[in-house]
């Protein structure tokens, strides 16, 4: 039987079932507390969902979201794509799209709820990591936690970029399967071993980033297996590798063709080791905490915003920190939740080792760390409360969770207050100040100019970064736009070049603020910007060019865009030359 790859050795006692944190103290509730505690946690987790749901209706997507409602569409029509478009690494998660998208209907509403829905499975393996570890109260706890806390991370779970969420649900899953593989008294844990695997390759495919949780689960392995704790046999080895091959041959039929390019995969890596740690102390986890939020000034060096200014905010979180660091050690002491305690070991190092992680300014690259912060949080308040019960305090420790509940709840509603997307003043192309401003389509912007130039019967076009991914998607097909320069499926740029009507969209004159709070960056908003800061094309230019080339054309206003229509084929290339505009490169 398969259940006989994975057990422990003979003469070799096996491990005692995960201590009960705080809960050996409490009377079982009656029924009626029972029932106002679960409607307590109903009415919770819905609150979490409005707000997930209330950001959706409130802020517009950008094109690097739309490319992957994009990829999602033509997964739909039997293309496949192992990565994000224009990339060598970041997959899985348009295939969850294509699934939403085939469920509900494509729409930039449903392409955001994808990564709502991938977050609230995060809460439930959460909840089940937090009960088997501890108990089902503290995982319960964890996962209302970790769902109301804090408002980076609500507002980062309605952000789809293609592969983040789906490496976050594979990672806490393969940890799950592997608690359950390294108990002795679960049944078919061989089977554990192979869904390890194959969570844990999917979750490669995904992202990298998946190293935050198997690195962990490799130690937690190790551990055991050194101090004969259990056994992995051939057999259960050989089936877990082989499901994380399988979970992970996307990855590798990409990467054998490209000279495993993902290896050498992202923009320019910033090597400092330290300057990372100092990232991970300075905003990563305060902004777990819910002490400072996102920074949408693009200031790399600035400070964020701290809820309660810079150095009450940072004495907070050293108290913080040093309690979680406190009861760590006890739990390492007690030889409790040993993975949680790697986890901790592991992630500054992991962190810090990323090329990437400099970027702090929306706390994506922290996005691995709340969950796990969510079940010490939990864990160590139902401790406490045990504890109070213990000397004679049983209200008060049976209060506890939640107060803890409460605080956090408190934390994110005060960030509501502060910060995008949720105040009306802050969010992209509003101009109310009211919370009642709300639409089901928050991109009905850019679908208003796709309807105009359906009705010019305008199907292809040249246009900056911002605007046509957003553009192509928003039109369902019906028009096909891409920039020349930053190119992440060139197959739509090469529809566009083919057509020898294909127009040029530039943003008009004096509009470009107002265009800019609707879809993106203005560097990257008219065609032939590569990069921030690199100069792009105008429609005086291009002007310019046509006429001396002696090529008729006209030129139509449509609100905040201008859109050039040539008689003839323009050559993009060319017209970048003539302006001394670098040739086309492809998306990083």
């Amino acid at each position: 039987m398969v259940d006989s790859s994975l057990q422990a050795p003979s003469g070799v006692a096996t491990l005692p079932p995960p201590a009960v944190v705080g809960a050996a103290e409490q009377p079982p509730p009656t029924g009626l507390a029972r029932r106002l505690r679960l409607l307590g946690i109903a009415l919770l987790f819905a609150l979490g969902l409005f707000l997930r749901l209330w950001a959706l209706g409130r802020q517009p997507i950008n094109s690097d979201e739309a490319v992957v409602g994009l990829m999602a569409h033509e997964i739909l029509h039997g293309h496949f794509f192992a990565f994000y478009w224009g990339q060598s690494y970041g997959g899985v998660e348009p295939y969850a799209v294509a699934l939403v998208f085939a469920v509900l209907g494509q729409s930039s509403f449903t392409l955001a709820l994808t990564p709502v829905l991938l977050d609230a499975l995060t809460v439930v393996l959460v909840v089940l990591l937090g009960r088997r570890l501890f108990s089902l109260r503290v995982g319960v706890a964890a996962g209302l936690l970790y769902w109301l806390w804090s408002e980076t991370y609500i507002w980062q779970s309605t952000l789809e970029y293609g592969f983040r969420w789906a490496a976050l649900v594979c990672g806490l899953g393969a940890s799950l399967l592997a608690l359950r593989a390294l108990d002795p008294g679960a049944p078919h844990r061989g089977w554990s071993v192979a869904g390890l695997g194959l969570l844990s390759g999917v979750g490669w495919w995904a992202t990298p980033e998946i190293a935050y949780y198997l690195v962990p689960v490799g130690l937690l392995f190790a551990y055991r297996l050194l101090r004969r704790e259990a056994a992995l046999r051939a057999g259960a080895l050989a089936l877990g590798a082989g499901a994380f091959v399988v979970g992970s041959l996307p990855w590798w039929w990409a990467n054998l063709r490209s000279g495993f390019a993902s290896l050498h995969a992202g923009v320019t890596p910033d090597p400092s080791f330290l300057s990372h740690l100092k990232t991970l102390a300075q905003h990563a986890v305060p902004m777990v905490l819910g002490l400072q939020l996102w920074s949408p000034t693009n200031d790399l060096n600035g400070s964020g915003h701290w809820l309660f200014g810079v150095a009450a905010g940072e004495a907070i979180a050293v108290a913080v920190v040093l309690a979680g660091l406190v009861w760590l050690l006890a739990l390492a002491r007690g030889g409790r939740a040993a993975l949680l305690v790697l986890f901790a070991l592991a992630y500054p190092f992991l962190f810090a080792a990323s090329p990437f992680t400099y970027y702090w300014l929306d706390g994506r690259y922290s996005l691995f760390l709340p969950p796990v912060v969510a079940l010490l949080a939990a864990a160590g308040v139902a401790e406490l409360g045990g504890l109070l019960a213990r000397r004679g305090r049983p209200l008060l420790g049976g209060a506890l969770p939640a107060l803890l509940l409460v605080g956090a709840l408190a934390l994110t509603g005060w960030a509501l207050d502060s910060r995008s997307p949720y105040p009306a003043n802050h969010v992209r192309g509003s101009s109310s100040r009211s919370w009642t401003t709300w639409t089901s389509d928050p991109s009905s912007y850019v679908g208003r100019l796709a309807s105009e130039l359906e009705a010019r019967r305008q199907r292809t076009m040249y246009a900056g970064y911002w605007v046509s991914y957003v553009l192509d998607l928003e039109s369902r097909g019906a028009i096909t736009a891409s920039d020349a320069r930053l190119v992440r499926y060139p197959p739509y740029l090469t529809r566009v070049e083919s057509d020898p009507r294909a127009a040029w969209l530039f943003v008009t004159p004096g509009h470009r603020s107002l265009v800019a709070l609707h879809l993106g960056n203005a560097p990257l908003l008219d065609p032939g910007c590569a990069a921030v800061g690199n100069r792009c094309l105008d429609a005086r230019e291009l002007g310019i060019y046509l006429q001396r080339r002696r090529i008729a054309y006209r030129s139509v206003t449509l609100g905040d865009f201008t859109l050039v229509e040539p008689a003839h084929p323009v050559d993009p290339q060319a017209v970048f030359r003539y302006f001394a505009i670098i040739s086309k490169v492809s998306a990083p």
